[in-house]
């Protein structure tokens, strides 16, 4: 089958870092055929890596191009909305950055546009795709710790604005989305955990300012149950200065699973019966093949933006519950 035509909407950090690794793996199913930024010099920059496509400032401009049949957008948040609909609206298919929208009731505009257009609609929430995940969920599915009844997950970097290009993005900073780095960040732990344990209905959060350089919140805890009765908690902390983790320790009635460094080890009776090591790009290919299938092939795309709302409308539940200091229910109506 031929390759998607693609147009890339932001040359930006995500773009080159994450999107354009994937995409020089997939040459036979994309092709780049224009790019946008409203920066001149990155949309140039990005023309060139992508060798030498042409480039545009405005993407209604590159939407009109009869060349370009789909498009991945990976702009600041609180333009997701304007931008999708408006590719939408021009006949392209559309791959769009998480999280869904700035807020739930740009969410829900999203969730309109799902429904009123028949093209394809993909959001790019790459844990739902990841390797490791889908090798831990099936470990899980198939009952090797028995049932499942906790899990924790320890995510400990620091966020400094000196070495980490996200940190210095005026968009972050100065976010016109709630929970900052905590919101964008955390859509991909929700995503994950609501794979692995099912929907997260209730819980109660807390949320703490250490560094205001990098914006609104960056420490955030979360205690929370799931509707197959897994009680979780989710540890946040972007200004760990000098330690860095990123642990999942799942919790069944015949054992336990780790999951650390790429690796899932299955314990039980305090052994190490099993260790494997699962090759993990973070789902970036696994994504854009499952764009190119529902494309080509007509399939369903397993990130939908009804998946992407339940994310959002879970990470800012449990935010609203961080400054009010009460218990959170997802199925209530938040703003």
């Amino acid at each position: 089958m031929r390759p998607v035509k693609l147009g890339i909407i932001g040359c930006g950090i995500a773009a080159r870092k994450l999107h354009w690794p994937a995409l020089q793996q997939m040459a036979d199913k994309f092709e780049i055929t224009a790019v946008c930024n409203h920066t001149e010099a990155k949309a140039k920059s990005f023309a060139e890596l992508a060798g030498g496509v042409p480039y545009v400032l405005d993407y209604r401009e590159l939407l009109k191009r009869e060349e370009v049949e789909a498009v991945d957008i990976i702009l600041p948040i609180h333009l997701n909305y304007p931008a999708t609909r408006a590719a939408l609206e021009a006949g392209k298919h559309v791959m769009v950055e998480k999280p869904l929208a700035a807020n739930l009731r740009q969410a829900r505009q999203m969730l309109a546009l799902e429904r009123r257009f028949p093209g394809v609609k993909l959001l790019a929430e790459n844990f739902r795709y990841r390797p490791l995940f889908t090798r831990l969920k099936q470990l899980i599915d198939e009952g090797r710790i028995g049932a499942p009844y906790g899990v924790i997950w320890n995510i400990f970097l620091h966020v400094d604005a000196k070495y980490n290009p996200y940190a210095r993005t005026e968009w972050r900073i100065h976010h016109q989305y709630p929970g900052g780095f905590v919101t964008d960040g955390g859509v991909h732990n929700v995503a994950a955990l609501r794979l692995l344990f099912g929907e997260i209905v209730s819980g109660q959060a807390r949320a703490r300012s250490i560094n205001p350089a990098i914006g609104e919140v960056d420490l955030f805890w979360m205690v929370f149950s799931t509707d197959r009765g897994v009680s979780g908690q989710l540890n946040l902390h972007y200004s760990a200065i000098g330690y860095a983790d990123d642990s999942l320790y799942v919790f069944g009635d015949r054992g336990s699973l780790v999951v650390k460094s790429g690796e899932i080890a299955l314990k039980q009776d305090g052994f190490t019966e099993q260790r494997e090591r699962i090759p993990d790009d973070n789902g970036f290919c696994e994504q854009f093949a499952d764009f190119y299938r529902a494309i080509r092939e007509g399939q369903a795309v397993k990130s939908t933006f009804q998946e992407g709302y339940r994310d959002l409308k879970t990470i800012l539940a449990a935010l609203k519950s961080a400054r009010g200091g009460r218990k959170f229910i997802v199925n209530e109506e938040i703003n």
